[in-house]
């Protein structure tokens, strides 16, 4: 037990503001390079307000520019540099050009449904167990790493929920039932437990400054990209 929690860490484990994964004709981006939206701005700056005054004295992203322009938003009142870690890089689906266009949403729907069972795959893309292998592995290098106190991990949907299920010691099919929305905030505080252990405190699921009671947000994280390929 610590004295008024002085001796934990806490992690700050951030989804990245909203995006656009589809153009005005309804044909898939490349994931790997859409930036944020306007929306996804003031979602990200809501945030940065709430975080103003919490201290963080280190921030990691996943690399891909959606991550690299929120962690900046939210560090960018801090001397304070970003460093990039690929073992965060969202999970892969397939190519959704190759299928039919009724199909697209159908898919997109039950992304996360099979998430738990040995060798499925996410949108045919990435085997759900292999990358959690991936993003846990990469949480636990981040965790065991010495010299930090207060740490802002800016990531993704799927990203985030293996390293909720990880935390929360359940299993991947959980992973379904996780929402991330867009900038979210999860906070977990992580207890010294042994010589070199730290066990997880799950304080914080899926807070979203700009409507706290989520008030405006009753699709799912899956149902809002349908909603984003939908819109002119």
């Amino acid at each position: 037990m610590t004295e008024q929690g002085t001796m934990r860490r806490r992690i700050h484990l951030v989804r990245h503001g909203e995006v656009a994964y589809f153009d005005g004709s309804g044909q898939p981006y490349n994931p790997r390079d859409v930036p944020l939206t306007p929306n996804g701005l003031k979602q990200v700056k809501a945030l940065a307000h709430r975080l103003a005054a919490v201290p963080i004295d280190r921030a990691v992203f996943s690399g891909l520019p959606r991550t690299r322009e929120t962690a900046a938003i939210l560090i960018a009142e801090r001397d304070l540099g970003l460093e990039e870690d690929s073992g965060f890089r969202e999970i892969r689906g397939g190519r959704l050009r190759d299928l039919p266009a009724h199909a697209i949403e159908e898919r997109l729907g039950r992304a996360y449904a099979a998430c738990g069972e040995d060798g499925e795959r996410f949108l045919g893309g990435d085997v759900f167990s292999a990358f959690a292998e991936r993003v846990t592995a990469a949480f636990h290098r981040l965790v065991a790493a010495p010299g930090w106190r207060s740490l802002l991990l800016v990531a993704h949907d799927g990203v985030n929920r293996a390293i909720l299920c990880d935390a929360l010691g359940c299993g991947l099919g959980a992973m379904a039932t996780l929402e991330q929305d867009y900038a979210c905030l999860n906070i977990i505080d992580l207890e010294p437990e042994g010589r070199d252990g730290w066990r997880p405190l799950v304080r914080t699921v899926n807070m979203t400054a700009y409507d706290t009671v989520k008030a405006e947000l009753h699709a799912t994280s899956m149902e809002q990209v349908i909603h984003s390929r939908r819109r002119p």
